[in-house]
């Protein structure tokens, strides 16, 4: 389980180079945990680069954690993202996330 070590990330604003199911690697800024009314967390990050499935390389993406096959932390450090809005709503509870300062996990 890569949960804790995404805590990690989050509590530290550290970058992690990650691969996702059948993908290549991604370095990616991770900024909350999501868990979706059935039990499932979903990894919100921004990917600086690596594989991608879209013709977007960078961007918001979101990740299932059960579905990670590795998780590094690198020692490159990020700030929160001006755009990154954690909201909790009927389609997910906002459990862990970054925030500008400090980093917190509820």
């Amino acid at each position: 389980m890569h949960r804790n070590d995404i805590v990690r990330a989050l509590e530290e604003r550290q970058v992690v180079l990650m691969t996702y199911v059948s993908g290549g690697p991604r370095t990616v800024q991770p900024h909350a945990i999501v868990r979706k009314p059935d039990g499932t967390e979903i990894l919100e990050a921004y990917q600086v680069r690596g594989y991608t499935e879209t013709d977007s390389e960078h961007g918001w993406k979101s990740f299932e954690i059960s579905r990670i096959e590795t998780f590094e932390l690198l020692p490159e450090r990020f700030e929160p993202r001006r755009d990154f809005r954690p909201v909790s709503s009927s389609s997910g509870q906002v459990v862990a996330a970054v925030k500008v300062g400090v980093a917190t996990a509820i």
